[in-house]
């Protein structure tokens, strides 16, 4: 079994939610270094998926508030 936390707040993600309104956040942030640079990446799902949480570069997210404090330092200049 594995245990998912928020990447930002720590938060546990229960087996069973208790308010199916309460939807995490199942997206991506991966870095690709190139010849000519480096691209920086982060993408959502639109839905959480078991199936991708641990896949390369997946990031775990409880709520908005959280993802919005998760890119807040990675938003370009």
């Amino acid at each position: 079994m594995v245990n998912i936390t928020c990447d930002v707040c720590g938060k546990k993600k229960p087996t069973r939610p208790k308010n199916p309104a309460e939807e995490w956040l199942l997206g991506y942030d991966l870095q690709v270094e190139s010849e000519t640079g480096l691209l920086h990446s982060v993408r959502f799902l639109n839905h959480w998926d078991d199936r991708r949480v641990l896949e390369l570069g997946a990031i775990h997210l409880c709520s908005e508030k959280c993802m919005d404090k998760y890119l807040e330092p990675k938003r370009a200049a």
